[in-house]
């Protein structure tokens, strides 16, 4: 085999591939600068500078500029009075400063690549929460556990991030205490301290003097609406009356009275809650997240219950079509509300009027990437998650730093260096052939760099365990990697290449399918209770399949070009 059609090989091309996209997916910097905007609160860069925003340098106009590297180097402008220029990743901006104005911000280190790290690396946020109402002999039978269940969830929703939770009974008072890696104080509190109701609702608009219909969909006779506005405050439908901000319930379904002018009456129905949610994300075609014109925006599917379709079709049968270039829709949109705040609202084909949607699609946005994620991410866990059964407030936050740190990192990056070069002079030394000593050394670096590439598109937190999966992954492969050598060494005295190749991966087959299946009960385990157990599992079995499926096939075809004759 020549060394031109090695490289053409599929195997060999595979790798490749996987490789080069690792390394992007990874973005390795040689050095990071800048700081970057985890949280805004009142003071003077509310409204002036968004979430994710990386800031290099800042000075007050007439004066030097100078880098900023952390928080301390940007409060050195807090309490200056004039114009303080900041140089970020969107453009310079500038921002008025008095002298008792606030840099009311949190902020974190720009990373030196996309990988994340657990609380022992990387450190992170802890909070302790204390539910509204005592859990300790309450009529509602709700429990910690129910809770935790539910913050588990919208945590789970952001990918493999390890986090803790744990019951804690002080005195009287029932608390819990949550351990996120990489966390925020914002996060925090946006997430897991909000009740998480979610509504979707349409409006209808009524005429004075004119009727909708309700009833052709949900149980009960069809019947006609007679809307009559009695004063600025005040309309009668049919004989009943209500005011502006009342909720009332026709055909089964709870409608507001949301707006209310001299010829004009909106009346919002509510048509999905998050219990008639069922599915997420379904069908995949529905998924989207891109760049648009100011922003970024998001979409996901979602399955909701007949019900929900039902209310949909009957409040929809009520708006008019609008016929415009990019086709017909209806005259009213659909309106997403968090908590009670509007998130974002939707336009409806005009094809699906009082149709019975079981599929809907939801979107959303922000102005940066990172914010539009984090929008999307939050969506998706309190429709996932459901509502919190009691509501929860902060009593204490703070931050956890690392208990071995990036220090750390730099020792087992030496000591995996060192192992690698270690195995690969044992190699040498057994077979006497540096080729196939370096392609062994290779195809582990070829490992780990994949490894990793799949850990940055996954946002999964590498912990200390995380790391030793990795080890043991690849510790898998080398014997792997000797028996395709010896397999393929023997070809001449007992049987042909391809029957030597095959039988080698009748066993790497066979040995890797054992140890998947050894990993998975850790893996559920580990999920179910502690992060960091289910972190070692799964880097196990991505090594594992890593590979099978990747490095064992191109590291035997670069064996048979080296031992070719």
């Amino acid at each position: 085999m020549g060394f031109k059609r090695l490289l053409l090989s599929w195997q060999v091309l595979l790798l490749l591939f996987c490789i080069v996209g690792s390394i992007i997916a990874i973005s390795p910097k040689i050095s990071s600068s800048g700081i970057i905007i985890t949280s805004v609160g009142t003071g003077a860069f509310d409204g002036k500078i968004g979430l994710g925003t990386i800031i290099y340098s800042a000075n007050m106009i007439g004066q030097e500029s100078k880098e900023i590297t952390s928080l301390a180097d940007l409060l050195q402008f807090q309490g200056e009075k004039g114009y303080l220029n900041l140089n970020t990743d969107g453009g310079l901006k500038n921002i008025k400063l008095q002298e008792d104005d606030l840099f009311n911000i949190s902020v974190s280190k720009t990373e030196t690549s996309n990988l994340k790290f657990g609380l022992d690396i990387d450190g992170g946020i802890r909070a302790l929460l204390e539910p509204a109402q005592s859990l300790q002999g309450n009529e509602t039978n709700i429990t910690a556990d129910e809770i935790i269940s539910v913050l588990e969830t919208r945590i789970n929703v952001y990918g493999l991030r390890q986090a803790e939770f744990r019951k804690l009974d002080v005195g009287s008072k029932d608390l819990i205490m949550v351990q996120i890696a990489g966390g925020t104080e914002s996060e925090i509190i946006d997430l897991l301290s909000r009740e998480g109701k979610f509504e979707a609702k349409i409006p209808i608009t009524v005429k004075n003097g004119s009727v909708f219909t309700l009833g052709n969909f949900v149980e009960g006779e069809v019947e006609d609406y007679l809307v009559d506005i009695l004063d600025n405050t005040t309309i009668k439908i049919n004989e009943e009356f209500y005011s502006l901000g009342d909720t009332f319930v026709l055909k089964g379904i709870e409608f507001n009275l949301k707006n209310l002018t001299s010829g004009k009456v909106v009346i919002e129905g509510l048509v999905y809650t998050a219990k008639e949610i069922t599915s997420i994300g379904i069908p995949a075609s529905s998924n989207y997240f891109g760049k648009t014109e100011g922003g970024y925006k998001f979409q996901f599917g979602v399955v909701v219950s007949p019900e929900g379709a039902k209310k949909f079709a009957e409040i929809t049968q009520n708006s008019d079509k609008v016929i415009s270039p990019g086709g017909s829709q209806l005259s009213e949109r659909i309106y997403f509300y968090l908590d009670g705040k509007e998130t974002d609202a939707l336009t409806i084909a005009g094809d699906l009027k009082g149709r019975e949607i079981m599929n809907p699609v939801i979107t959303g946005h922000g102005e940066t990437e990172e914010e539009a994620r984090q929008n999307m991410n939050q969506l998706k866990a309190v429709l996932k998650s459901g509502n919190l059964p009691v509501e929860l407030k902060v009593v204490s936050m703070d931050q956890l730093s690392a208990t071995l740190g990036g220090g750390y990192l730099y020792l087992i990056a030496m000591a995996g260096l060192t192992a690698i070069f270690l195995i690969s002079a044992v190699i040498y030394i057994r077979y006497r052939n540096l080729k196939i000593s370096a392609g062994v050394m290779m195809t582990m670096l070829a490992e780990a760099i994949i490894i990793f590439g799949f850990a940055a598109l996954t946002n999964w937190n590498l912990s200390t365990l995380a790391f030793a999966g990795i080890v043991a992954a690849i510790g898998f492969g080398v014997d792997d990697q000797i028996l395709i050598i010896d397999e393929t060494r023997n070809k001449k005295e007992r049987y042909s290449l391809k029957e030597g190749l095959k039988r080698a991966f009748f066993m790497i087959f066979g040995a890797g399918a054992t140890t998947i299946c050894a990993m998975l009960p850790i893996l559920f385990a580990g999920f179910g209770v502690y992060k960091e157990i289910g972190g070692f599992a799964l880097t196990t079995i991505m090594g594992v399949l890593i590979g099978i499926l990747i490095t064992r096939p191109a590291f035997s075809k670069y064996v048979e070009y080296v031992l070719a004759d």
